[in-house]
């Protein structure tokens, strides 16, 4: 995947220097990236799961590990919670889900992987920032988790029932409007407007097979881990939580001080909401930027595009936020609120600008539609501004097929709509931004 910055060719001066970062502030899963550890029997565990993963002889029934009689607890948290269609959820268990391979049926599934029924509520309950700026994390191999023992099945169950149906959150980022709610009724339903692999049934019953999914899912984790009996999984998760997870906001902040020190212009993508408060408290930050947030930040999902603002360069009393005009010339194209942030601001010597930070979908689709509606409304409205963005546009060098956006498709829209990227014109698809060392651990195995 690359991420791009582009502005409008320009033969006057309208030079200013930029950073654009996705820091991913959703992504709280200790174990999902290879990393060098310090710690004791990492590298040991990290072969272990990833021999066990592709070993067909050790791989069992989801059944065998998420029981019946699990199952039969679930049901009855799911009908307190008043949902409805519990039939069909039976269904999808007993005809399907309960009969497939645990690795190869279930975390291998890429039907489950583009529907999201197991991603999209790891992203809502993983860890969640609550109103007082403390964290609640979710029981789960895959967290950063810090109760009791979830050493085994037995351990670890009574503890994911709680936090999900038992355990009220008020979460960061609504304000006055904050109020408190279980968790399991912050998951939303997966919509197919944004997800056309989900089937119009799955999309009705989507919360309840969300949290069917991501049970079974917690569930074959720990059998994973708990197989490694010579291996102190849960010590190794603690060291990586406190070098990875733990204070994460303000550790983005502290590197962006240290080290975008000349930055005049800052997008960020994917941030929580606490990250605003973090950096207003970090001394630096706050005395070099105005920290330009959506109106309706997304304490939730915390996947929010910011623009850090110099002070010196530019006139912040100036800001004015024009991202509902361009969601509204989109023409149906969906996009998550928070994704996009866009805005006018003047400069200290009077030059316009329009400033935009916006996070792609994963398979880069939503990059050029939303590039379009920008450029579209800058020439009707705003054509003595300078268009400046920093994206995460998602877009792949050697995408598999034809539901991933290309940089070699890229590249022409780009020329077509009069717009340059700052990796070259055109970029070299073989120059790669971001790549994907991913472990065995993680949600998006398949």
């Amino acid at each position: 995947r690359r991420r791009a910055m582009v502005r409008t060719r320009s033969k006057k001066d309208c030079s200013v220097r930029c950073s654009s970062w996705n820091v991913a502030a959703v992504n709280n899963n200790p174990f999902e990236y290879w990393v060098s550890s310090p710690a004791n029997q990492y590298d040991e565990l990290m072969q272990f799961v990833q021999q066990f993963v592709c070993d067909k002889n050790r791989d069992v029934l989801v059944s065998q590990i998420f029981t019946e009689q699990m199952f039969s607890d679930l049901m009855v948290e799911l009908e307190e919670m008043n949902v409805g269609s519990l039939d069909k959820v039976s269904s999808y268990w007993n005809d399907d889900y309960k009969k497939r391979p645990a690795i190869a049926g279930f975390l291998k599934d890429k039907a489950l992987g583009t529907k999201r029924l197991t991603s999209m509520p790891d992203r809502i309950t993983n860890t969640i920032n609550l109103a007082d700026c403390s964290l609640c994390t979710r029981p789960s191999a895959i967290s950063s988790y810090q109760g009791p023992s979830i050493g085994s099945i037995e351990k670890w169950w009574p503890q994911w029932k709680h936090f999900m149906f038992h355990h009220e959150v008020v979460i960061f980022g609504k304000g006055d409007k904050s109020k408190s709610q279980l968790v399991c009724r912050l998951l939303s339903p997966i919509l197919r407007s944004k997800y056309p692999a989900i089937t119009v049934e799955e999309q009705e019953i989507s919360v309840q097979l969300q949290i069917l999914c991501l049970a079974i899912l917690d569930a074959i984790f720990i059998y994973i881990l708990s197989s490694a009996e010579s291996i102190s999984w849960e010590d190794v998760k603690k060291t990586l939580c406190d070098s990875l997870i733990f204070n994460k906001a303000a550790k983005t902040c502290q590197v962006i001080a240290q080290s975008y020190a000349e930055t005049d212009v800052f997008f960020i993508q994917e941030a929580a909401a606490i990250f605003v408060q973090k950096a207003t408290e970090n001394e630096t930050l706050s005395a070099k930027y105005a920290i330009v947030k959506p109106k309706n930040i997304d304490g939730k999902r915390n996947q929010n595009s910011l623009i850090m603002l110099d002070r010196h360069i530019f006139v912040t009393s100036s800001v004015v936020d024009i991202t509902q005009d361009v969601q509204d010339s989109l023409d149906g194209i969906f996009i998550t609120a928070g994704d996009l942030l866009a805005v006018t601001v003047r400069d200290c010597v009077g030059r316009g600008w329009l400033l935009v930070s916006f996070h792609g979908d994963s398979n880069g689709l939503s990059t050029q539609p939303v590039l379009k509606a920008i450029g579209e409304l800058t020439q009707a409205q705003f054509a003595d501004h300078r268009l400046l963005c920093g994206l995460d546009a998602n877009t792949h060098s050697a995408p598999p097929d034809n539901s991933y956006h290309s940089v070699d498709s890229f590249c022409p829209f780009l020329e077509e709509n009069g717009l340059v990227s700052i990796w070259g014109s055109p970029p070299d698809p073989s120059v790669r931004t971001a790549f994907s060392c991913r472990t065995y651990l993680q949600t998006q195995l398949n």
